[in-house]
């Protein structure tokens, strides 16, 4: 492949990722605006931290055997819930 055909196969790659961003997913919070992923996040980890006080006061949490990847399994998971709730269409 030519380097010209390289740079234009490149480019055309670049504007079918870069087509989505039309865009960015910004909420108004208090006056100023804050990334969604950021506020998705927060309630993600909210949400572990909520199970891992559960899971605690029933005793399920002794029985884990790898606590840490749970609940950071938890908190990607709430995240992703909270992404698709909100911004689902």
């Amino acid at each position: 492949m030519k380097r010209h055909q390289f740079k234009m196969a490149s480019a055309q790659v670049a504007i079918l990722f870069l087509a989505g961003c039309s865009a960015s997913p910004e909420q108004n919070l208090l006056g100023s605006f804050f990334p969604a992923w950021m506020l998705c996040t927060a309630a993600g980890v909210v949400g572990a931290v909520i199970l891992r006080q559960a899971l605690g006061a029933l005793g399920v949490d002794r029985h884990l055997i790898a606590p840490p990847l749970t609940y950071l399994c938890a908190a990607v998971a709430g995240t992703l819930l909270v992404w698709l709730l909100w911004f689902g269409h």
